[in-house]
């Protein structure tokens, strides 16, 4: 390692030890001035958030990052200035199909190192499960966890089927039959809430009592008078659910295949599962990179 010369000029000719804080091969080359103006928290290179001991940040804890993360850098110019640069994971949203969970996990937000490290493993549920925190570093994969381990011990509620999230409470786990029952009732009011919301909209909403028999012509008189078929007042139970399906707003049946169902209205075989490229919400500048590149 060599010594500062003496010579304002002559410094930068001289080779300057490389400096401890990850920025060293910008400080070569220039004056001590200049080198004990940085300060520690300004790293000019992209260091994975994993590697420099990153606390994971609130966003990361509701989906699975893996090794990324909201991370920052810093460029700082030979006067001094310098600037934060902010940089932001790429996501994904993708439904994963889990066994050892029974249940398919719909809208996940993943990043490019977490679909990585699920091929690595082989597969989601592996993923979730040989993944040590320190590497997993989410709280949303800590949950799966704990659900697929009571899932081990219990299968008698792992085949009911349902959601994840009906068991991610401890206290849910130690009475399933009474989490299955506040589910199922809870799903139930939903629906009938729904349908009281839409029936208003719904195209064979039901006119009130006054306005069921609107003016209508007269036959002619000595004319064969059709009778209708009133088949929906056969019985009370047939009656009561014809209007219920009235009042559930759906003018015919579904006729295409649900964005559920595999390969179903999705565009591309990408990790982001298809839709217009390069769109956003957010305004972008025409020199924004879309095809931003993995810090490591």
């Amino acid at each position: 390692s060599g010594s500062c010369a003496s010579d304002p000029s002559a410094v930068w000719g001289v080779a300057m030890p490389k400096n401890k804080s990850l920025f060293g091969a910008y400080l070569q080359n220039v004056s001590k001035r200049l080198q004990e103006g940085f300060k520690r928290q300004q790293i000019t290179r992209v260091v994975p958030v994993i590697a420099r001991g990153a606390a994971p940040s609130a966003s990361s804890q509701m989906a699975l990052f893996g090794c990324d993360d909201y991370n920052s850098y810093t460029r700082k110019t030979r006067s001094g200035k310098w600037s934060r640069k902010h940089l932001w994971p790429i996501q994904f949203r993708k439904d994963f199909q889990s066994d050892a969970l029974n249940s398919t996990i719909y809208n996940l937000r993943v990043t490019s190192s977490a679909l990585y490290g699920m091929d690595d493993a082989g597969g989601f549920d592996n993923y979730i499960l040989r993944t040590p925190p320190e590497e997993l570093r989410s709280a949303t994969g800590e949950k799966m966890r704990e659900v697929m381990y009571f899932y081990m011990k219990n299968p008698e509620a792992r085949s009911w089927g349902l959601p994840w999230k009906v068991f991610l409470r401890k206290r849910n786990r130690k009475d399933p039959a009474y989490a299955r029952y506040a589910h199922e009732a809870k799903k139930q009011a939903s629906g009938v809430a729904t349908a009281r919301q839409h029936a208003r909209f719904s195209p064979y909403y039901l006119p009130t009592q006054g306005f069921l028999h609107p003016a209508r012509q007269e036959f002619v008189e000595g004319s064969v008078q059709p009778k209708l078929n009133l088949w929906w007042k056969e019985g009370p139970a047939l009656e009561a659910a014809f209007r219920r399906r009235l009042g559930e707003a759906k003018s015919f049946e579904r006729a295409h295949a649900d964005h559920r169902e595999p390969m179903g209205f999705r565009y591309g075989q990408t990790m982001g599962g298809g839709g217009r490229n390069n769109t956003t919400p957010r305004l972008r500048t025409k020199q924004h990179h879309y095809r931003a590149l993995r810090p490591f």
